[in-house]
């Protein structure tokens, strides 16, 4: 695979701008400091969720219609705003739900147009293979952006926090300058690129991918948000383990192990890498110490490495080139959706119940559903496998 400066640029940003959100992973510790319950962690982490359900669809529509880098522009710079108000603010219900919100509308404007941003400037043979190297600098600032941050709090309190998390987020602004893009050929207006959204919606191999990226997202989202607390509970150091773990691993799937997708086909490597995904939250829930929260993150992260590009560039594959940001929003929107009703559900469950019930109840859950629908996935897709 080809890196253009394109390609360079746009994850090089990407990765300032997903360290400035993912640091907010440890946003959870600072809701229990401020008197705040397991179901306040999972209903306030969800409203960035709520917020992308929104907005990703009107960054769907118009990343084919305008320029994607005015997009970027959008959502760097308001993320770098809003971590910076965080310095002022520390009302849970109010305060922190209208930022956490501010930040998912930020998120929805780069990541959609970012992920679609690098489908477009790569072959469709190595599609695959450059939303996973995309996808790199996402994984990394699952580890590297909470466990900096944390050690950031710790030695120079909350302010230096956010004021870090800011300047990154600009940062990623001022890379994105010198992007070259350019603005669709073929522009729709809106009513069409409406119109255009909801047809896409009656492709039922697209419904398909989307429900297991409800799923993933569901799943993915309650372990990052729960798993810091969980190790905490369990008196595990550093907490967040479970991230670098992940990280390590993901990182070596996507580095080196990133055309497995390409080669052996999209659906194929889906399967096996969904059933492992299930199965990891399964030992994650009965994991109590540091080797056990390291089996869990590797196969987490190993599985999720594989399962993210294969089943967004399915769906790109199903897609026209006029309507491929629309696709990428509709997969984004549905994982975000997953992730914005699991996490409060689960952060009952694990106020009601325990931690260990929910990721195991998690696990079973998604372990079935994902067996299901890649069935009928295959049978509506012969010709990929």
């Amino acid at each position: 695979m080809k890196l253009s400066k394109n390609l360079i640029l746009i994850t090089s940003a990407s990765f300032f701008f997903f360290y400035a959100y993912h640091s907010y992973l440890i946003l959870p510790i600072r809701i229990i400091d401020l008197g705040g319950g397991e179901h306040d962690v999972g209903l306030i982490m969800s409203v960035a969720g709520a917020s992308t359900l929104f907005f990703t669809p009107i960054s769907g529509i118009l990343g084919d219609s305008y320029n994607k880098k005015y997009l970027l522009f959008f959502g760097a710079l308001g993320l770098s705003i809003t971590n910076f108000l965080f310095i002022y603010f520390n009302d849970l219900y109010f305060s922190y739900v209208i930022l956490r919100f501010f930040q998912g509308c930020s998120f929805s404007f780069f990541f959609v147009s970012a992920g679609t941003f690098v489908a477009e400037n790569i072959g469709i043979k190595n599609q695959a293979q450059a939303l996973g190297f995309f996808g790199v600098f996402t994984i990394i600032n699952h580890a590297l952006a909470p466990t900096l941050s944390t050690y950031i709090i710790e030695h120079m309190g909350y302010k230096n926090f956010f004021i870090v998390s800011s300047v990154s987020a600009f940062v990623s602004f001022i890379v994105l300058t010198f992007i070259k893009s350019k603005k669709p050929k073929l522009v729709q207006n809106k009513k069409e690129s409406l119109r255009i959204l909801f047809e896409t919606l009656k492709d039922i191999k697209i419904v398909q991918i989307m429900l297991v990226m409800f799923l993933v997202g569901g799943a993915f989202v309650t372990c990052l948000n729960f798993a810091a607390l969980f190790a905490s509970n369990n008196l595990v150091k550093p907490i967040t383990i479970f991230f670098i773990s992940y990280t390590i691993m993901a990182l070596i799937m996507r580095i080196f192990f990133g055309w497995i997708p390409d080669k052996f086909g999209q659906l194929k490597v889906c399967f096996p890498a969904l059933m492992g995904f299930g199965i990891s939250i399964g030992i994650l829930s009965f994991s109590t110490s540091y080797e056990m929260f390291i089996i869990s993150g590797a196969l987490f992260g190993l599985s999720h490495a594989l399962v993210y590009p294969s089943l967004y560039s399915l769906a790109l594959s199903f897609t026209s080139e006029l309507n491929k940001t629309k696709t990428f929003s509709l997969c984004s929107l549905s994982f975000t959706f997953g992730g914005m009703i699991f996490s409060p559900l689960y952060g009952y469950v694990a106020e009601i119940v325990s931690f260990k019930v929910m990721f195991l109840s998690c696990s079973i859950i998604v372990t079935i559903g994902f067996y299901f629908l890649i069935n009928k996935l295959k049978s509506n897709v012969k010709d990929v496998i």
